[in-house]
């Protein structure tokens, strides 16, 4: 029995001593959440316009073509749970923020968890998704958070850039983006357009899977709410909240559900309307062809450029009117 149980620790301990070191590695390890909080930080005095929202965000608002200090907090999958939670947490250091833009996509209202992402926003943040414990997942991050999966994937990257030379600026970019392509303002974007992801079966797929979203009633009505209450929290510090979508590509649009559109379009208006905000709505402009995007409903640099000019200028005739107390023209 003892040399049994001897045996055991024998073999458990390169295991145990694997799980550490990979648990030490992924708490040490850059992330874009990392680089993104790190950013906003060192630019707390200046930041003048803050964008929030998920992956459609993250990739069409590039702040270089803005004449103001605009910065891209948006994320891959990020919730307005989290774009709330996140504003909240750094609204007292932005001592310049006039303008905050909430990324309203059509599935936005539907969903408040990231998934296996709340995660690794709570090890950048320390914001927690609702009253979900993080005991488990701050003892390993290997084993309770990232998987095996992720890790070796993260490994991976980090090995092919060492013998590579690179020296990427994140882990985990997304399929498309250039890990050397260095980050400005949060903002770091899809090169080329990938052209397999052009065609009616990825359409529908991805529009099918959006639209299947549309089914849990209580979890929109929770996000809608919280969307509200994040409305006048920013509107009681001064700060004028711009709901916006971006645009996604034409032949894409076709196959999501026009009820459901119609339903956003209604919910969308009703609180423009109740707290006086703009609503600048892209998502479905034919200026925008196919070599503007990247993805069906994703844009890469070149559309990122042309609709961040559109929005700049967007928002200096905003504020021009208002400063003159004119009406604004849309």
């Amino acid at each position: 029995m003892k040399k049994l149980l001897f045996n055991l620790i024998i073999f458990s301990i390169p295991l145990i001593i694997t799980v550490i070191s990979l648990d030490l590695y992924l708490k040490n390890k850059n992330t874009l959440y990392k680089e993104k909080l790190k950013a906003i930080e060192q630019n707390k005095d200046n930041v003048e316009i803050l964008i929030l929202g998920n992956s459609h965000a993250a990739f069409a608002v590039d702040p270089q073509y803005f004449d103001y200090n605009a910065y891209n907090l948006a994320s891959v999958s990020q919730s307005i749970y989290f774009d709330r939670r996140l504003t909240e947490k750094y609204l007292h250091k932005l001592n310049q923020l006039k303008f905050v833009f909430i990324s309203i996509d059509y599935h936005s209202l539907n969903f408040s968890s990231q998934g296996i992402r709340d995660y690794w926003s709570y090890y950048a943040h320390g914001i927690k998704y609702k009253k979900k414990s993080y005991f488990k997942e701050e003892i390993s991050p290997f084993l309770f958070s990232y998987k095996t999966k992720v890790t070796m994937s993260i490994l991976r990257d980090d090995l092919k850039n060492m013998i590579s030379n690179k020296q990427p600026i994140v882990f985990m970019v997304k399929k498309g983006v250039c890990s050397t392509d260095s980050i400005y303002n949060g903002f770091i974007g899809f090169t080329g357009t990938d052209e397999i992801m052009f065609n009616q079966n990825t359409f529908k797929r991805k529009a099918t899977s959006f639209n299947n979203g549309f089914k849990n009633t209580s979890e929109r009505k929770f996000v809608i709410n919280d969307l509200r209450t994040f409305i006048e929290n920013l509107k009681e510090q001064n700060v004028t909240p711009i709901l916006f979508s971006s645009p996604t590509y034409s032949d894409y649009n076709t196959f999501l559900n026009k009820k459901n559109i119609k339903k956003n379009e209604i919910v969308i208006n009703e609180i423009c309307s109740d707290y006086n905000i703009e609503y600048w709505n892209y998502s479905n402009n034919p200026s925008f062809e196919k070599e503007y995007f990247y993805n069906q409903d994703h844009m890469n640099k070149n559309g990122a450029e042309k609709f961040s000019i559109i929005l700049n200028k967007r928002i200096k005739d905003y504020e021009k009117a208002r400063t003159h107390n004119t009406v604004y023209k849309k």
